[in-house]
């Protein structure tokens, strides 16, 4: 299995011998094997990383993240012109019409709903609200013109953190929430990269600031999974963006959804979800686009 690691302690991060090796403070050192690394967390604001490092965690691709003195991720390093047909896709990429993208959109916005309906159901919400959730799913248009996201989103909200909750509030479950999410977003950014696209160019999100709208497009169907993890564990509540905490917001990158009928890691999914745009763009079918599926976890 690929390994996740976050690194809180040392003061070197350095490759030997196909190793990453993290030098301590008291000079021991730590090693893991190259082959075995998804992602790499840099929760360490003093720790001194060099640039071949860098390059042969590129080359290895491996999935670096950095985060902030608030230990939030804010970079990420991924490989550039990993794909022979990299200027074959992009070009593929501009070409998408409005209608296409409408169609893409459509579909990313009901897996969303979908999978935010499933994370209701795991925390054992009311079926009506659940029932409501997948009737609104049925209703997306292309472009999503009837903004049911957005419905659905204040529904979902209520129902799995509370009536009081607001999103972006300097708040402990919006800081799980920010970190997961942004996990999930570095790991999809990575795939898509991996399989030849230009993150800036977005299916919806278009803004011309941004880097990753195509990332933040097809993160939308993951962010239920990290929902699913906070509403699952509160007994983490009250101790804030814990190592603990972390660690396995990190590791749901690990976890299991449904692809295309099949269970396999959300990785694995990511990966295969960006190989299905890639179907997709090429017949100019959107119906070819297939978005992971979280999965239920009992039944009512």
């Amino acid at each position: 299995m690929w390994r996740s690691v976050i690194i809180y302690n040392g003061e070197r991060l350095n490759v030997q011998d196909d190793w990453l090796v993290v030098t301590l403070d008291d000079g021991t050192t730590k090693k893991i094997p190259m082959e075995d690394l998804y992602c790499v967390v840099i929760d360490n604001q003093n720790l001194v990383i060099t640039v071949p490092t860098l390059s042969i965690l590129a080359k290895h691709r491996v999935h670096l993240i950095m985060t902030d003195e608030k230990h939030l991720p804010v970079s990420q390093l991924y490989p550039l012109n990993t794909n022979y047909h990299c200027y074959r896709i992009q070009k593929k990429q501009l070409d998408m019409d409005d209608d296409f993208k409408g169609e893409i959109w459509k579909r990313i916005v009901k897996r969303k709903i979908e999978n935010q309906a499933v994370c209701l159901e795991n925390a054992w919400a009311e079926r009506d609200v659940t029932n409501r959730m997948r009737e609104l799913a049925s209703e997306v248009l292309p472009h999503d013109v009837g903004n049911r996201e957005g419905i659905c989103a204040k529904l979902f909200f209520r129902n799995l953190y509370g009536a009081d909750f607001t999103r972006f509030t300097d708040s402990e479950t919006n800081s799980f929430m920010n970190y997961g999410y942004a996990i999930m977003r570095s790991g999809v950014a990575k795939s898509l990269v991996v399989h030849g696209f230009n993150c800036v160019m977005g299916v919806h999100h278009i803004s011309e600031t941004n880097e990753f709208n195509l990332a933040d497009d097809f993160m939308e169907p993951l962010r239920p999974i990290v929902d699913d993890w906070i509403s699952k564990n509160p007994e983490c509540s009250g101790e804030g963006l814990s190592k603990y905490v972390k660690n396995e917001l990190v590791c749901l990158i690990n976890s299991e959804v449904l692809f295309d009928g099949k269970r396999m890691k959300v990785r694995y999914a990511i990966d295969s979800m960006a190989k299905s745009f890639v179907t997709a763009i090429e017949t100019h079918n959107p119906d070819r686009l297939i978005l992971p599926e979280m999965i239920i976890d009992h039944a009512k």
